[in-house]
């Protein structure tokens, strides 16, 4: 996977970035450490967001002492939730000013198994998104219809389900009206597929 690392002081994050490394997964910066908070990797020459390029499945942050706001190395936290991307905190989270922000927290020994299993996890705020969306198009009581959200950098991947008195064709018609609601929820997604759950299996 992709993760986003930033730290709230200089060097906190380099045992995470360490832990991370060793289990595989490809570990991106908004700032290189010889350079101060501001720019960042996208505002220099040349420069692109690794948001952008090559994409992020999960971004974490790593705190070494109690804050209640963050600090300038940590203002990537705030494009990544912006953009909709999973976002660990580790460390120290005492304090931490992301807590009503649906992040996840952890101890910095637990970070592989936090990112792996948020990346793995439904998205929440797309879930509910799409469930609204389907509730809506459908005018389905609430309870009659959900949506099942997973996000990655390229793409998301939704599941509706839909009560059996709810006609299957009726669920397919209105998939764009979900798509659109998720485009205006997470405009960097590169691609959104869609299937219907039926008795158990996927139906593309």
């Amino acid at each position: 996977m992709n993760v986003l690392v930033n730290e709230a002081e200089p060097g906190a994050a380099d045992h995470e970035i360490e832990l991370l490394e060793s289990a595989g997964h490809r570990v991106l910066r908004c700032h290189r450490r010889e350079d101060g908070p501001f720019p960042c990797v996208g505002l220099q020459p040349a420069g692109v967001c690794p948001l952008h390029e090559p994409g992020i499945d999960v971004a974490v942050t790593v705190r070494s002492q109690p804050r209640s706001r963050p600090s300038l190395l940590e203002d990537g936290i705030a494009c990544a939730l912006r953009a909709r991307v999973p976002v660990v905190v580790s460390g120290n989270v005492f304090l931490h000013p992301y807590e009503d922000l649906g992040v996840d927290t952890v101890e910095g020994e637990h970070v592989v198994g936090a990112v792996e299993r948020v990346a793995m996890a439904p998205s929440p705020g797309h879930g509910e998104v799409a469930t609204e969306a389907l509730r809506d198009a459908l005018d389905a009581a609430s309870g009659d219809v959900i949506a099942t959200v997973t996000r990655s950098r390229s793409r998301l991947r939704v599941v509706l389900q839909a009560a059996p008195t709810i006609d299957a064709a009726r669920v397919k018609a209105v998939i764009p009206r979900v798509v659109a609601a998720l485009r205006a929820y997470d405009r960097d997604t590169p691609r959104i597929d869609v299937n219907l759950a039926t008795n158990g299996a996927l139906v593309s």
